[in-house]
């Protein structure tokens, strides 16, 4: 029989353990983003990659590229590219060619796109406190560090060579 035990120079890890966290990790996330774009459709019949978006360019300092904006998703190019069209048609964002490469579109927050956001922050915030409200303060605070522990591993040890 297999041992389910991988060793560690610093502690035994438990395969089970181990995948127990990852899929527990997927479902939690996937309800919450599942709750958040219901939730998001219903009210403003908008979608969380809009909202990620018009989030992006309203803690921007100055407009962003396509590229700025699709790494700080974490989407690709292409995903940017329409996602930006769509909103511009709705009058949410603008976009310009950079004066310095007209090949390079920067994209920015119109007045209308401001409103909307400050409008569908507040909302968010409140689904967010739903979803949270039953967790003890101190419960936040150790999954919060918890979390930046787990992301600072994560980065560490997927590190491609």
């Amino acid at each position: 029989m297999k041992s389910t035990k991988t060793v560690s120079p610093e502690n035994q890890l438990d395969n089970k353990q181990i995948i127990s966290l990852w899929l527990g990790l997927l479902k939690s996330t996937g309800e919450i983003e599942r709750y958040l774009r219901t939730r998001l459709h219903q009210t403003f019949d908008s979608t969380l990659p809009q909202f990620d978006l018009l989030s992006a360019l309203d803690h921007a300092e100055k407009p962003l590229t396509k590229t700025e904006l699709s790494q700080q998703m974490m989407v690709t190019n292409g995903n940017v590219t329409w996602l930006v069209n769509r909103m511009v048609r709705e009058g949410l964002i603008s976009h310009v060619h950079s004066a310095k490469d007209r090949r390079v579109t920067l994209v920015e927050l119109t007045d209308k796109g401001t409103s909307a956001f400050q409008i569908m922050v507040v909302e968010h915030e409140k689904w967010l406190h739903n979803i949270f409200k039953d967790l003890k303060s101190d419960e936040l605070n150790m999954l919060v560090s918890l979390l930046a522990r787990l992301k600072k591993v994560t980065r560490q040890n997927t590190k491609t060579k």
